[in-house]
Parts: C-alpha cells; structure tokens; sequence
C-alpha cells in the first residue's frame, strides 16, 4: 500500500509540473503572437508610409526634369 501512495504522488507531481509548464509555454505562444501581430501591424504602416514616400519622390522627380526642360 505504501508503494501505491508513493506512485500516485510522483505521478500527481509529475503532471502538475507538465502542466505548469504547458501553461508556461502557452503564455510565451500568446507572446508571440501578440508581437508578430504588432510587428505585422508596423510593417504594414511602414509599407503606407514608403508608397507615400515614394509617390513624392517620383513627384519631385518629374519637377525637377520640369524645370530643367524649361531652363
């Protein structure tokens, strides 16, 4: 009986250790998905801002060749 009890509690510890270390491992998932969900986020906002970007240098492109024609 004694060797019944002391197998249920190394069992019992032991999933009480994977489970702390699934939970573990599942805030460290959220993590991540929250960052590559910002990184996401930034990338998209950097890719806006670079179109604009390049838009205005193509405009100033064209009046820069504008005004060398004209002079």
């Amino acid at each position: 009986m004694h060797w019944g009890l002391v197998d249920t509690a190394v069992i019992v510890v032991a999933l009480l250790v994977f489970a702390a270390l699934a939970v573990g491992l599942w805030r460290k998932v959220k993590t991540v998905r929250a960052t590559a969900k910002e990184l996401s986020a930034r990338v998209s906002g950097l890719s806006a801002e670079t179109a604009a970007l390049s838009a205005r240098l193509d405009s100033a492109e064209v009046m820069t060749r504008v005004a060398d024609r004209a002079s």
